[in-house]
Parts: structure tokens; sequence; C-alpha cells
């Protein structure tokens, strides 16, 4: 039982960084580079293999391209995950009476609220379902996971977990060697 993310969309850049690249580092290395490329331009008279120094300007070009539309893009998400911010989740346990039995979008603030709310809906419905077939509940425990956002880094929550243990009201209680046991009443021995 429990809820876990699905459909995870991609984007080609992530929050305000890529690879490692922020909107600082790239507009640095665009400087760079744009400087090196007038560098080139000036020098194009004076070297003997001008096809050389052409395709080493074509290739600077193309890197400077590259770079301001990645620029572009990281300005234009505002530093929003896309990965944060599509992603969905949907529970996959076999209970109908829950809520995420169809993939929802869930604003990553508040994930960790809704999952949890959500678990809880699995706690109670357990223990009422034990109470219809007269058992009782030995023991429940709720988990939340945990990942890494591949595209920002950032944490998330990742999903949840209910446990619950249950046994027949009459079944015999099999402690053993608890202090209310008369010495003598049970099998004692040290090896």
């Amino acid at each position: 039982m429990g809820i876990s993310p699905i459909g995870t969309g991609t984007a080609a850049l992530g929050g305000y960084t890529s690879g490692g690249d922020t909107g600082t580092n790239i507009e640095r290395k665009l400087t760079e580079l744009k400087k090196q490329r007038e560098e080139f331009d000036a020098a194009k008279n004076k070297v003997t293999d001008k096809n050389a120094l052409l395709n080493k300007i074509a290739t600077l070009d193309r890197r400077i391209s590259t770079l301001e539309s990645r620029l572009e893009k990281l300005r234009e998400q505002n530093g929003e995950c896309q990965t944060c911010k599509n992603r969905k989740y949907r529970d996959g346990s076999d209970d109908p009476g829950v809520s995420f039995k169809t993939a929802s979008k869930i604003a990553p603030e508040a994930a960790a609220a809704a999952v949890r709310g959500h678990e809880m809906e699995h706690v109670y419905r357990n223990q009422a379902k034990a109470a219809r077939e007269g058992r009782e509940v030995v023991s429940q425990s709720v988990r939340l996971k945990t990942g890494i956002c591949p595209e920002c880094g950032k944490p998330y929550i990742a999903g949840g977990e209910t446990r619950t243990v249950t046994k027949a009201k009459n079944e015999p209680d099999f402690s053993v060697g608890t202090e209310a046991d008369p010495k003598g009443s049970l099998f004692d021995t040290v090896a």
C-alpha cells in the first residue's frame, strides 16, 4: 500500500541549474567565448592558415549560440524545475477507497502533507477493516520515502508505505519470558 510518484516529466533544463551550470556560470562562459571570438576575428589577417581559423570561429559560434539558448531557457523558466513541477502521484494499492487512484499533480511544497494524509487514510481503513473482521491491530507504521530530483538536485517526497499487522482476538499470546511469569512456569536455561 502506498503512494508513489509517476510520470515525472523531464525538461531540457532544470531549476536555475543544469548539469552544474548556473545562469551566472553560463553568462561568464558566454563572455569568455565572445572575447575569444573577437580575438580570432582580429587575427584573421595575420595567420597563414585561414581555413583552420575559420573552423575555430565556426565552432565558437555554435558554442555561443548553444549557450545563449540555454541561458534564455533558464530565464524563461524563472528558476522553476519542470520535473518537480510536473511530478504526479498515484496510489499503488488495491484499496479502492483511498485518494490518488488516478495520477494527480501535487505541488512540491505540499507533497509531504498530501502523502502523509493519504497514508493516514490507509491507517484508518485498515483499523476499520480489522474491527469489522473481529481482529486486533498489533502494530501499524507509516513510512514516507524520499528521493533526489535528477534535474534540480532537491530532495522530494517520493511516496509512502503503510504496514498493518493484525491478529484474531482469540489467538493466544505467545510472548514468553516476561517479568509477570512466575519462576519455573517456563523452561529457563542459560548456555
